[in-house]
Formats: structure tokens, sequence, C-alpha cells
């Protein structure tokens, strides 16, 4: 699943920009760890999420908003399983960026109150544009040219990052954990260790674990099991009556007491109970 991020995928009437509008609740507040070329925008509108971005945690409420550059590694999360979360994404081709605020442009958030609400207001203007266009991309398109314009003049004068052309996105650290993650999303059905990974890249299991918590932010456990808990839990949205054995061995938990537990403590009840509910 990994790999298909790594690729930037734009066809549409020449605006470089993808809108997504969100409205999600309790599990379904979940994005994987992934990347990809373009630069990512992220507004929060409605109750509340985490997000880890380039291997740190924020948790996010109404009026907050995030940058994800080129690369960067980075997924969100429910804080609590009552949660509920709206937000706004808008998403920027990489080499239309490239074009007009050079190749080594990297964004952050403004440090002053005052430009941060004012960044959050034009990405509700995306929002609100997504919501008029509905499903067709020919309606509003010289005004979303224009507001994907006005929305890099206030990047270009209040968030450039200081220290331009010298992230670690395209670091051999971060360059290896992207390659391992790939090979983690094609085998985590599988009896996946550390040790096992680790020998497969070529480094010592404490070395493999303190590059996942510097470049991730949680440990190789933590991180497979939570592809495989995720992973579970789209099974029995599909299938509510699916044997819990057979979840829990398709998707690489060793049996189903392990499932179980991982799942109580992730979700604060038993998968039988997340069901009914």
């Amino acid at each position: 699943m990994a790999e298909l991020y790594e690729k930037e995928l734009f066809i549409f009437n020449q605006v470089p920009v993808r809108i997504f509008n969100h409205a999600f609740e309790r599990e379904n507040i979940f994005t994987p760890l992934h990347w990809h070329r373009n630069i990512e925008f992220n507004l929060t509108t409605g109750g509340r999420i985490r997000y880890m971005i380039d291997g740190c945690e924020s948790e996010e409420h109404p009026g907050d908003w995030n940058v994800v550059n080129s690369g960067e590694l980075h997924s969100n999360h429910w804080i609590g399983r009552e949660d509920i979360f709206t937000g706004v994404s808008v998403q920027i081709s990489k080499s239309f960026m490239d074009t007009w605020m050079g190749e080594k442009a990297r964004f952050c958030l403004p440090e002053e109150k005052s430009r941060r609400e004012r960044g959050a207001q034009i990405l509700t203007r995306f929002g609100e544009l997504k919501k008029r266009q509905g499903n067709s991309r020919n309606a509003g398109v010289l005004e979303e040219m224009e507001l994907v314009f006005h929305f890099l003049r206030f990047l270009q004068e209040c968030c450039i990052a200081p220290d331009a052309g010298k992230s670690s996105s395209g670091s051999k650290p971060q360059e290896n954990i992207k390659k391992i993650i790939n090979y983690l999303d094609r085998h985590y059905m599988e009896n996946v260790t550390l040790t096992g990974v680790a020998e497969e890249f070529h480094y010592t299991p404490a070395h493999l674990s303190r590059m996942f918590r510097e470049q991730i932010g949680f440990n190789f456990h933590e991180y497979l099991q939570s592809v495989r808990l995720m992973n579970c839990v789209n099974e029995m949205k599909k299938d509510p009556q699916i044997q819990l054995m057979a979840c829990a061995l398709n998707n690489g938990f060793p049996n189903a007491r392990s499932f179980i537990e991982t799942f109580r403590k992730t979700f604060g009840c038993t998968p039988s109970e997340w069901i009914k509910s």
C-alpha cells in the first residue's frame, strides 16, 4: 500500500491542487503512516485529532492546521474512542510548487497567531470551494486557481522554513525507513520480527528500533501491531460475522488472545463488543 504514496498523480484541468473535506468519527479517524511528493496542508474544523509528522506528534483542535512537506512521513489517529473529526486537506503538486516557490522551499507554521489564523481562513475557503464544486472538476476552475496563487503568496510571506534546503526528508535514514515500511506493508500478515527485519536490511535490532523511534515517533512493535490491527478492523467492517481467530491469523497475530488484547488496549473494548456497538 505505501508504495502508492511515492507517486504523484494529478489529473485535472490545469489546477495543481486536490481538496478534501473530511468528516469522520471513532476508529475511522485514522490514516496509516505514509508519504507523498506533493505538499499537504491540513486544517481541523471540528472535534480533535492527533497527527504524527516527521516524527513529531501534535494534538489539533478547531482552527489548528499543519504542513506536511514533500517526502515527510505522516499519519493521524483518534485521541479518544468517541472522538469526531471534521477538517480540510489541501494537496498541491510538488512540481508546481518547485516552479513558483523554488525547489528547496520548505514550509512551516507561522509563529504569529494572526498569521496562523490567516492561513486557517484560506484553507477554510478551499473547503468551501470544494463543497460548491461537488463532484465536478470543471466548476469554479478560475476561482480555484486564483485561490491557489493567493495561498502561495501567503506561504511566501509567512511560511518559508528558516532551514529550507536542510531537511532530513530525503536523508538516508528516512529513505531506509520508507523501504522498511513498504516491506512491512507487504509482509505484516507473516511472522515478522524485529530481528528478522533487521537482518533483511542489514541492521542490528537495537539500531533498527532506534531508527523507528527517531524517524516515526514509536517503536517497531507498536507500528507493526497498528498495521495488523487496522487491517483486522477493515475486515471486521466488511464482514461483522468473521471469526476472530481467522481475522487474527489472517493479519499476522499469533492467536486470537493477542489480537483481543491489542484491540482492547487501543479501543477500550473487545472486538465482539466493538462489532455490537
